[in-house]
Order: C-alpha cells, then structure tokens, then sequence
C-alpha cells in the first residue's frame, strides 16, 4: 500500500503542475478525464470515480460547467438523471494535459498494461472474509 501511495502522490505532484498551468485542480481533471471518453457519466458515477461527495462534485460541475469545460444534459432514457459531457473546449484542455504528462512521464504500453491488471487485481471482490 505504500508503493501504491507513493506512486500517486508522485504523479499527482506532476499532474499538479501541468494542471497550475490551465487553472485547474486535480479533482477537476478526475472528473474531465472520467468524461473524456465522451460516453457521458451520470454525476453518482463522477462522484464515485473522483472520489468526491456529491457536494463538492456539484460545485466542481458547476464551475467546470460555467468555465465551458462541460455541460450537462438530460438522459435520454430516464428524464430524471443528469449525464455530464466535455465541451470541445473540454476535450481540447484534456488533450493538452494528457500529451504533457506523456511529454513528462513516458510510461511503456506494457507497464501501463501490468499496472491496470494489478489494479483490477486489487478491486476485484475478495472472498471467504466477512465485514
């Protein structure tokens, strides 16, 4: 556990720094990389992935949404939820950052690979202990 906190807040401090560079904070990437691909989140699951409470997510959304980052639409299928996508100038803000980080850090498909395996390893439901 503490090679994996070590190797975040590593990349964080990175990421931190391009992201000074756009007026953005880490938790803002959370969410603009969640909605990079373009599918559209419902905010509960932008709350989950970013690690955030549904408060300061709104907040955060909010913001992002009034800096034209993203913007907010109905669900098709049920009118009740809310599904956040990127604007362009989103998409473009998350393309910058991300080909920085490459720039700054180049991670090999293969290591990639491995540490996402490791990662779903970890998430994986464990069985035979009791909570």
């Amino acid at each position: 556990m503490q090679l994996l906190t070590r190797a975040e807040r590593l990349m964080a401090r990175r990421l931190a720094t391009v992201l000074a560079g756009e007026g953005q904070s880490l938790d803002a990437w959370r969410v603009i990389s969640m909605l990079a691909d373009g599918r559209g989140h419902f905010m509960t699951e932008l709350a989950d992935g970013a690690f955030l409470p549904p408060g300061s997510l709104t907040r955060l959304v909010g913001h992002l949404v009034d800096t034209n980052l993203l913007h907010r639409r109905v669900d098709d299928v049920d009118r009740r939820r809310i599904r956040a996508y990127l604007t362009p100038r989103g998409h473009r803000l998350h393309q910058r950052v991300s080909e920085a980080m490459r720039e700054s850090l180049p991670v090999d498909e293969e290591l990639e690979s491995r540490l996402a395996a490791f990662v779903d390893h970890l998430a994986a439901p464990v069985t035979g202990i009791t909570y």
